[in-house]
């Protein structure tokens, strides 16, 4: 029945072409065959290491009686949500707006033409209190489809109405009219002023410090995601001021984070999310998205001056344990580049799934791996003691059910308080043999799909990692990896001139075993790889970096931003026409607010401000500043949502400086390229004449904002160079 799924490059879509639902994939191909039965459409959206995904796929869409109800009264697509986010994206938004919730197995129900009337998310089988079983959904909507059925079009055109209200009005929240200054510099006045950046970064702290969970780290209730793009800006924040709230939460949260069941104690690398307070017990899937953000994190951290020495180490240990679990198990043999996810799930033999069962230890296992390692009885018995994990019982903890834990139960991995030097030392001395062992389980699947902004992130937190320590070997990791990503994803348009350095740079979003798909990769995309390219050139790869990300930031300006009237418009793709469009009534705008990724406009916001820092914005070129505005909104009100703006808002309101360094040996330009990628403040490319054995440190900070565009007097230490700009 799943034939349309059976050959696609999607492992998501393929673990369902084996189901009695006559599955679409997304295309007009579904909606026109919804028009010519006339029925209503049936989209299922999900991803390949989603542990509901997976439950609901097993309790209904494997389900013969299910499937002929679907398949009679409705076209059924599937849906990949990293192939299409922008289809993800317009039909969240509409789940949350209908539900006031959203997540995954996203369940949306649409006219032909894709309006929405009717949206949920995991459907049991049978129904659970308020919530109904998913057999009692489809009938439900039959029943509106063919007796109320001009309720059911109105509604779906009012919802659409809203859609489109509520995506321009979000994203009219970052932008301003571009307008220019009495000398006719456009937007010379977009980047907020330093008094005024302080009470908005002071209103923000001290609303997230309302909300920072004191026990446990992080912010908000359960369930509970790392909070990445916000930690960038605290860790930048402090590096500035150790003393500042800033520097507290964000220790605070990645100390408990590192030490818990999120991170994996084990082989390195980071779950998606937990499902309780505290951090215990993650839904285990693994996604490269999380983790290319949280290893810039530690690797900063463990340089920062708010850390104190066995932070600072804990923190190197997280990040370089991580950084080999990506070298491990998510590069691609084929192809070099970083897959999407590991699965939340394992598979026997039998075909059985289990939730986590590659990642859990009881305390009879730990004790029997002690030993093998070589640890003695009591030893054995303290390590045994320290684990305060919980087992994979979602329902018990999330209720607070007791649990019944004997030496035989798996549980996860999980300390309560930081691990002294000992203990440390201990786990160091048993943590291999609990790698063998766990190499002899069922393994959670890998999807080979490849992200270019996932894979964008992951080498901009390379490349700072290895400038931070000054890691030649890691920076060529990151600059290999860069170059694989530029070959598979990376279009060059030359310029209408035929001059190398005015082309455009398209890039591909998802490819697979070293083939691009074929459609253009969203804003996202575009904005990672320019700042990875810029950030490269800053930690000291080769400064054709700096150029190819000019040229992503080039296509950017081209196709992803329009100006009409003055006002300027981001789109978050290029793509303003089609099914999506009818569904919200207008083209995909992007949106200024943080998910667990940074934001699409403070990706482009980033990418603007770094060019700016190194003199490559033009005259009429679009400036941060002029993309931000949502900060003033948003500071005192929604934080945890704007913290990727944030913090390139704090470095265009430094007048997007740059450290130049003229002059001194290796030595001193290690620790020039380490204080800039901790305070955010990008290093020129460098001349290698400039290098030498005993030349005494000439640095100089350039200030390149619209209406600057300075150089200070040369410097002889790098803490001079910082106190200029933190005046």
């Amino acid at each position: 029945m799943g034939h349309r799924l059976a050959e696609s490059s999607s492992l998501y879509l393929r673990s369902h072409a084996e189901n009695p639902v006559d599955w679409y994939p997304w295309g007009a191909e579904a909606f026109a065959e919804a028009r010519r039965r006339d029925v209503p459409v049936f989209v299922s959206i999900g991803y390949a290491a989603c542990h509901w995904c997976h439950v609901m796929a097993r309790e209904s869409f494997a389900d013969p009686a299910l499937a002929e109800t679907l398949n009679e009264r409705f076209v059924a697509i599937k849906v990949d949500r990293e192939e299409h986010p922008d289809v993800d994206d317009t039909y969240m938004a509409a789940t949350q707006a209908m539900t006031g919730q959203g997540g995954w197995p996203m369940s949306v129900f649409t006219l032909p033409d894709a309006r929405v009337f009717h949206a949920g998310t995991y459907f049991p089988p049978r129904r659970v209190g308020q919530v109904p079983s998913f057999a009692e959904v489809l009938d439900a909507v039959h029943a509106a489809w063919t007796e109320r059925r001009a309720e059911v079009e109105t509604s779906a055109g009012k919802i659409a109405e809203s859609l489109g209200i509520q995506r321009r009005q979000q994203a009219g929240l970052a932008t301003m009219v571009h307008t220019q200054d009495d000398d006719g510099v456009p937007g010379a006045h977009a980047t907020m002023e330093p008094a005024e950046l302080d009470g908005l970064v002071a209103a923000a702290l001290a609303v997230l410090s309302e909300q920072e969970d004191l026990v446990h780290g992080g912010f908000g209730s359960a369930p509970k995601f790392p909070p990445s793009p916000l930690l960038g800006f605290l860790l930048e924040e402090s590096a500035w001021d150790p003393g500042s709230v800033a520097a507290g939460m964000a220790l605070r949260t990645l100390e408990t984070l590192g030490r818990s069941a999120l991170f994996d104690q084990v082989e390195g690398g980071f779950a998606r999310y937990a499902t309780d307070l505290a951090w215990a017990l993650p839904h285990f899937e693994k996604m490269l998205c999380d983790n290319a953000q949280l290893i810039g994190h530690y690797a900063r951290l463990s340089v920062h001056p708010a850390a104190d020495a066995t932070q600072r180490a804990r923190a190197e240990r997280q990040a370089r344990l991580s950084l080999d679990w990506l070298t491990e198990r998510m590069l691609l043999p084929d192809s070099g580049l970083l897959a999407s996810s590991l699965d939340a799930d394992t598979v026997d033999a039998h075909g059985r799934h289990a939730e986590g069962a590659a990642y859990l230890f009881s305390d009879a296992e730990l004790l029997d791996a002690a030993g093998a390692a070589g640890l003695g009885e009591e030893q054995g018995q303290q390590l045994v003691a320290l684990n305060r994990g919980v087992p994979a019982d979602e329902q018990a903890i999330t209720q607070g059910a007791p649990l019944d834990i004997t030496a035989q139960t798996p549980r996860t991995l999980h300390f309560d308080e930081p691990l002294t030097r000992a203990q440390t030392q201990l786990w160091e001395q048993v943590a291999p043999e609990l790698r063998r062992r766990r190499a002899l389980r069922d393994q959670p699947a890998r999807d080979e799909k490849v992200v270019a902004a996932w894979n964008a992130q992951a080498i901009s937190s390379m490349a700072t990692a290895a400038a931070l320590w000054d890691d030649s070997a890691l920076l060529g990791r990151a600059e290999a990896l860069a170059e694989q990503l530029w070959r598979t994803h990376v279009t060059l348009e030359p310029a209408s001139d035929t001059s190398d350095d005015a082309g455009r740079a398209r890039v591909r979003r998802i490819s697979y075993a070293g083939v691009p798909v074929a459609e253009l990769g969203g804003l996202a995309d575009h904005a990672h790889l320019a700042v990875a390219c810029f950030q490269l050139g800053s930690a000291g790869a080769d400064a054709a970096w700096v150029r190819r990300g000019a040229a992503v930031l080039r296509q950017i300006l081209q196709n992803f931003v329009r100006r009409t009237d003055g006002e300027i418009q981001l789109l978050e793709s290029p793509d303003t026409t089609g099914l999506l469009a009818a569904a919200q009534q207008g083209p995909l705008f992007a949106t200024p607010l943080d998910g667990p990724e940074p934001s699409s406009v403070a990706a482009l916001a980033q990418a603007l401000q770094m060019a700016e820092a190194l003199e490559l914005l033009g005259a009429e070129d679009l400036r941060p500043g002029l993309i931000l505005q949502h900060v003033k909104l948003a500071a005192s009100k929604a934080p945890t949502v704007i913290g990727a703006s944030l913090l390139v808002a704090r470095r265009a309101g430094r007048r997007s400086p740059a450290l130049r360094f003229l002059a001194g040996t290796a030595e001193d330009l290690a620790q020039v390229r380490r204080a800039g990628a901790l305070h955010g403040v990008p290093v020129e490319p460098v001349a290698v004449e400039a290098v030498g054995t005993e030349t005494p440190l000439r640095l100089s900070v350039c200030l390149n904002s619209v209406g600057t565009m300075i150089c200070l007097p040369p410097v002889g230490s790098v803490d001079q160079a910082l106190a200029a700009l933190d005046g």
